[in-house]
């Protein structure tokens, strides 16, 4: 007689605690290379580490919160919940302001946005580069940038020259 067939919830349990399991020992393994006994690096190095496991961690998590909705006026944006939702990567500035990139894995716009946030101010919106399929393929990659004191895009070209 063959055992029941094995569920959905299950296999997800099964095949994700085994995953999370692995990823665990794996972590504590990076840890043992803090020994300076043994390892000697830079703190750029740990931060480059660490902004990339953050990143993939944050782009495993947004696929389990399911399709990015559409735009919708009758909700609010949420720039926290959407970096939440993206990967990005956060770099603090020497003045104590924060800079963070997210990528916007979108079909038709898929861009980079770069934030600023200074203190716990909400995050402005600095500049971006996205790929905008209503021009030319070789004039699609746009780059665009914002100023503290104005609403509007100040700067909206295209990344490659004319004529290049």
């Amino acid at each position: 007689m063959k055992p029941p067939k094995e569920t959905k919830e299950e296999r997800f349990r099964r095949v994700a605690e085994a995953r999370v399991n692995k990823i665990l020992c794996m972590i504590r393994l990076l840890g043992n290379c803090a020994g300076t006994a043994v390892y000697r690096y830079s703190q750029d190095q740990v931060d480059q580490i660490f902004d990339t496991l953050q990143a993939a961690l944050s782009s495993a998590r947004a696929r389990f919160e399911g399709p990015r909705s559409r735009f919708s006026l009758s909700r609010p944006y949420n720039l926290r919940r959407t970096m939440k939702l993206n990967p990005h990567v956060a770099l603090k500035m020497p003045d104590g302001c924060i800079v963070t990139a997210v990528v916007y894995a979108e079909d038709e716009y898929p861009a980079i946005n770069v934030y600023c946030q200074s203190n716990d101010d909400e995050p402005e919106l600095v500049c971006f580069v996205e790929y905008n399929a209503e021009h030319e393929p070789d004039q699609a990659l746009h780059i665009g940038v914002y100023r503290e004191d104005e609403e509007d895009t100040q700067y909206y070209a295209p990344y490659r020259a004319e004529g290049i």
